[in-house]
């Protein structure tokens, strides 16, 4: 999704497919990036983008969200650790305060944890 102000893209947000496996399996979406260009920043455009593509995907059926960012920021939109629903990423050295889930549909995770997967191209760019 992009946020579009008079013919200018001022702000982009992406969801990419997550999932998650041990036992039980969940295929959900990772969001990433999310950006706003500097001179737009702070005006409310990158919530606009969270909250718009969370509410697609709900109302798509997805079971939940996982986000590596910012633990200051991500936990306004429900965000909270992964770890305490048994759920971890891929890669070893992302901190957990970081690495946050939002379950959008509680029936569909149901007994699922493990880790997170991403998309191979994540692993190309860390």
């Amino acid at each position: 999704m992009v946020a579009d102000d008079n013919g200018t893209i001022v702000g982009h947000i992406m969801f990419t497919p997550v999932l998650i496996k041990n036992g039980q399996e969940a295929h959900g979406m990772g969001l990433a990036p999310m950006a706003v260009i500097p001179s737009r920043q702070r005006q409310g455009i990158g919530i606009l983008l969270v909250e718009s593509g969370l509410q697609i995907l709900k109302e798509k059926g997805c079971p939940f969200v996982i986000v590596l960012g910012h633990p200051g920021y991500y936990p306004r939109f429900r965000f909270q650790p992964a770890s305490g629903f048994y759920i971890r990423s891929q890669w070893e050295d992302v901190p957990d305060e970081a690495f946050m889930i939002l379950v959008l549909d509680r029936s569909l995770m149901r007994n699922v944890s493990g880790f997170a997967t991403f998309r191979e191209e994540f692993n190309e760019s860390l």
